[in-house]
């Protein structure tokens, strides 16, 4: 209990410590007069916005479902074979179904060997789609932040509780990811 309480003090804290460090940036006289401009973009929601990120899920999700049918036949198969040693037990020996005992642990460690080889091969799919894309994003944001002389543009979904609508970039990035996909056509 001790350690959810510590938690949540240091993410008040931390809340806080952002609040107040706002406030200053954005308080008339801080700083020289200088103006602070501030941009919050939700990258979650550019990226699910986004045709490039769009087509590699559907990808990720076309290869997740073929590994799924095919662990739903291997786990059908498995399932038939113990059936058939549960059937089987009622008439013969033990030492008689032991054929079908390695048959079955053979098979269980197929699957979990598919298991284990699919999901890698998604991982490795999905960041090999992916890291492009968020490089991409990453880079637009950075672009944008130095050509119009952001000061900041943070996360809008990580630090932010209200923002006004004027900061949000959300719906600017999602047209300038979606038009760099036209634009670079594969």
């Amino acid at each position: 209990m001790k350690s959810l309480e510590l938690g949540a003090s240091k993410a008040r804290l931390t809340i806080l410590l952002l609040v107040s460090l706002a406030a200053f940036c954005l308080s008339p006289g801080s700083i020289g007069q200088e103006s602070f401009k501030l941009g919050v973009v939700n990258t979650q929601e550019v990226l699910e916005s986004s045709q490039k990120a769009t087509e590699a899920t559907e990808v990720l999700q076309s290869a997740s479902d073929r590994l799924r049918s095919k662990l739903q036949g291997l786990g059908d198969e498995i399932r038939n074979l113990q059936e058939k040693k549960a059937k089987t037990e009622l008439f013969v020996e033990e030492a008689q179904t032991a054929g079908l005992d390695n048959e079955i642990r053979l098979k269980q460690q197929e699957y979990q060997r598919q298991v284990e080889v699919g999901q890698q091969a998604l991982l490795e799919r999905e960041q090999e789609l992916m890291e492009p894309i968020y490089n991409n994003l990453q880079a637009l944001i950075v672009k944008v932040g130095e050509s119009e002389n952001f000061d900041i543009i943070l996360e809008k979904r990580l630090i932010t509780l209200y923002v006004s609508e004027k900061y949000d970039l959300t719906q600017r990035f999602i047209v300038l990811m979606n038009e760099e996909t036209e634009e670079k056509p594969e």
